[in-house]
């Protein structure tokens, strides 16, 4: 690591910093800029500031120059530094501006600052380079004494001292001290010795004056070396006749140079402060200036072209020596993309191919008309397009070019699955020449005044991709007036797309013209293509949302209303709903409702709140759906399913008891059904004086409650079964289940009792209640298939059997098995007889 000293001088490198500062503040901010200051401060900048700071750097300490060479060093490299820095920045983008070149020359300072105090931190103290007003001239004023006292020096009366150079900061050539004080020192010194030998009381007297010039003399610099300095002056000398012999030669022997300068000027009459970016309908202006220096007068024809169309002409007549400026005023009235080149190109006396000098700028067009709103914001003077919905048939005009292109009108294909044009290629394969083969749907839109608008217009194609690309053969144009506004290859499933092109519409007739346009010698596929919801809009409903070329966004938002509880107990309450959208976001939710989940109604329309409070009617339920529009104007697709749905209860549900069979034998099935869904049922079965027992019921539902019991004693048992809806409301329904033991196991209808062939159908009812359906079969000379249709409310099996001719004649028996809730076995027969036709 270095050893860094402190820095004890850093006063002359804040001073030229400062200065360098001043310089940004005096050449480029107004109104300081416009003050006599500006150029001294200026010429310090380019003729002294950078090239100190950088001798500085190079030379810490303070007895490597002298400063007359300080000085000369710093003025010299400055002018080397500001050249180089001129020429690095011409070749950056900035270009060679004041601006860019007052902010270099300030950094070149600064960072050359920073050097020169770290370089001589590396020095001793005693050592590093420091300036004083007061010390040189207080050191002027000491080398004239000394060079007064010199005189003495042949009287032998003053012993003379040589200075070691390193304690001067500057120093003068005194010719006494370089001829005598350096070879005689031996001989004044023998010389004052035997003075002061043989005068003591003239030594004592002077010595006090004595002391005091060695004192100054040992604060004298070691002078240079009288032949190194005598060179340096010669050399210098050489340099300037040097110099002034081949500027008066290249004065003399040069031949005057004839030329025109043609240059733009910023809206402050400086190099700096061009337009850069250009809008339709506000005008840029930019003074171009031509300086004659023809030795003649000179005719010049000045053109102002933009993307090389002359759009001014102008014939300018200049002296020798004279200067042209003028204003010229450049405004756009069309859409381009990208930038446009406005250039400037001069000729003498007559327009040729190439011109005699030319400048340019390059302009960014700006394509925002939100400034023309006042302008061309009133859409009621737009013309309008007939039948642009596609709805009818008048109004545009198809022309093919070939028999295999083709127009109609078609329904259930628009946007909204309405009317729309469909252009139809049916050609598949090559075509051997080059040409382009089209077909064509255009209207006439007459203007009463020039105006501009935008073109909306809907397109889809049914182009999949697959193994035939088509994209650079076959397209779809949007054309106004012979002119391509909006062009796309068919290729990939795109599906609808929405484009809004602003034009400028002229006063009179203008074209417009969809198509669908193909290139010969290339490959083509069968392709459709369809048009619809043609229509002019204002500049002012331009869509910001595009991707792409005009292409607005297409992507529709996704929205839903958030889950309700199933049921409410209240008949109002706050429903809830929310969507997203990848592209521009969503600009507000339509809400509809429904009492049957399939007949819809309007609730909120194109709210942005995603909240409200809705109030049914008791024993309703209602389902409800959302629908989102985004800033685009894409619309979400109606859902087909309700997002959710809920049912209002403000009282008690109903609930109904069924105890089948009733009476029973050994078990009951026991049946709940409720108005409202359930939170919980149960049913307590009770007999006289004896604690109630509990009866585990069961439901998919919430609705519909089941469960069983198993008889164990007592004729006549109470029966509570206690319901809780889902807000914690209980109630409670009543009934009786009756017990015989009388009764026998199975109760079995057979109908019809006498049968041919055909269908026989039992019905059995049990006694008890069962664990599962019982098992029923027929005895006869040939197996009887016996099927289980179902159970009914009245507790009964019902079963289907089929009675076939080559069943014997007679009397046949139905056997029914069951088990119960105890797995104990039931039985019970029936029978019917078969009888055949003679």
């Amino acid at each position: 690591m270095p050893n860094f000293k402190k820095c004890i001088f850093v006063e002359d490198l804040l001073a030229v910093t400062i200065f360098s500062c001043l310089g940004v503040l005096f050449v480029l901010i107004p109104p300081f800029n416009d003050t006599f200051l500006r150029i001294p401060i200026a010429l310090s900048l380019f003729f002294f500031i950078p090239g100190y700071a950088f001798i500085a750097a190079l030379f810490p300490g303070n007895e490597e120059i002298s400063g007359i060479e300080r000085f000369t060093l710093s003025v010299g490299f400055s002018l080397v530094l500001t050249v180089f820095d001129g020429f690095f920045i011409s070749l950056l983008p900035w270009g060679y501006r004041p601006a860019p070149i007052v902010v270099s020359i300030l950094g070149m300072t600064v960072f050359f600052s920073i050097i020169a105090i770290f370089t001589r931190k590396l020095r001793d103290e005693d050592k590093q380079f420091s300036f004083s007003i007061k010390e040189f001239i207080e050191q002027i004023r000491s080398e004239e004494i000394n060079g007064n006292d010199g005189a003495n020096e042949n009287d032998g009366s003053l012993e003379e001292t040589p200075v070691p150079a390193e304690s001067r900061r500057f120093h003068r050539s005194k010719s006494k001290v370089k001829a005598k004080g350096l070879k005689a020192q031996s001989t004044d010194t023998k010389s004052n010795s035997n003075s002061k030998s043989n005068s003591k009381s003239n030594s004592k007297s002077n010595s006090k004056s004595n002391s005091n010039l060695k004192a100054n003399a040992k604060t004298r610099e070691m002078p240079l070396p009288p032949e190194i300095e005598k060179a340096l002056v010669i050399a210098l000398i050489g340099s300037i006749i040097i110099a002034s012999g081949m500027l008066v030669y290249a004065k003399m022997t040069r031949e005057k140079e004839t030329f025109t300068s043609l240059y733009l000027l910023g809206p402050e009459g400086k190099a700096e402060g061009y337009p850069s970016e250009s809008f339709i309908d506000i005008p840029l202006t930019v003074t171009v200036g031509i300086d004659n220096h023809e030795l003649q007068e000179v005719n010049y024809i000045l053109q102002m072209k933009v993307d090389g169309q002359v759009i001014e002409e102008l014939n300018v007549p200049v002296e020798d020596g004279g200067t042209w400026q003028e204003n010229l005023i450049y405004t756009r009235q069309k859409l381009k993309n990208d930038r446009s080149k406005l250039e400037f190109a001069l000729f003498k006396e007559e327009v040729g191919y190439f011109p005699y000098r030319s400048v340019h700028l390059y302009l960014q067009n700006n394509n925002s008309l939100t400034h023309l709103g006042d302008k061309y914001g009133d859409v009621a003077r737009l013309p309008v397009i007939v039948n642009g919905d596609m709805e009818s048939s008048t109004g545009w005009n198809f022309v093919s070019s070939m028999e295999f292109i083709n127009g109609s009108y078609v329904n259930s294909s628009g946007v909204d699955s309405s009317f729309a044009y469909r252009i139809v290629n049916s050609y598949s394969g090559t075509f051997s020449e080059f040409a382009q083969h089209s077909g064509s749907l255009s209207q006439s839109i007459y203007c009463q005044e020039n105006t501009m608008a935008v073109v909306s217009v809907f397109v889809k194609d049914n182009f999949s991709s697959g193994p035939t690309e088509v994209g650079n053969t076959q397209f779809k144009q949007i054309v106004l007036d012979n002119e391509v506004l909006w062009e796309d290859g068919i290729s990939g499933d795109e599906g609808w797309q929405h484009i809004e092109v602003p034009v400028s519409l002229k006063e009179g007739t203008n074209n417009l013209t969809l198509r669908l346009i193909q290139i010969g010698n290339s490959e083509l596929v069968p392709v459709e293509v369809l048009w619809d919801s043609v229509s002019l809009k204002s500049v002012e409903e331009l869509s910001p949302y595009t991707e792409g070329e005009y292409l607005v966004e297409s992507i529709p938002p996704v929205s839903k209303v958030l889950e309700l509880q199933l049921y409410m107990n209240n008949e109002t309450f706050k429903v809830e709903w929310n969507g997203t959208d990848e592209g521009s976001g969503i600009a507000g939710y339509n809400i509809s409702y429904s009492v049957d989940g399939t007949s819809w109604e309007s609730w909120i329309s194109k709210t942005t709140a995603n909240s409200a409070i809705f109030t049914g009617k008791p024993g309703k339920t209602y389902y409800f759906r959302s629908k989102a529009v985004d800033r685009a104007g894409n619309w979400e697709s109606e859902h087909t399913e309700p997002d959710t749905k809920t049912a209002v209860y403000s009282g008690l549900p109903e609930i109904t008891l069924d105890i089948t069979p009733n009476p029973c034998k050994d078990g009951a099935w026991f049946t709940v059904t409720s108005s409202a869904p359930l939170k919980e049922q149960f049913c307590l079965v009770t007999i006289e004086n004896w604690d109630p027992e509990f009866v585990e019921m069961t439901s998919s539902d919430s609705l519909v409650w089941r469960g069983r019991y198993v008889v164990d004693h007592g004729d006549i048992l109470y029966v509570e079964a206690v319901c809780m809806d889902m807000f914690s409301n209980s109630v409670s329904v009543f009934d009786e289940l009756l017990v015989d033991n009388s009764l026998s196991d199975f109760e079995i209808e057979i109908s019809p009792k006498t049968i041919d062939k055909g269908e026989l159908e039992i019905r059995v009812t049990p006694s008890t209640a069962l664990k599962s359906k019982p098992y029923v079969s027929i005895s006869a000379n040939e197996d009887i298939d016996v099927v289980y249709l179902t159970y009914s409310e009245d507790g009964e099996y019902i079963y289907t059997a089929k009675i076939r001719s080559d069943i014997n004649e007679g009397a046949h028996k139905v056997s029914v098995t069951g088990y119960t809730l105890d797995s104990e076995t039931i039985e019970g027969s029936g029978s019917f007889t078969v009888e055949h036709p003679d």
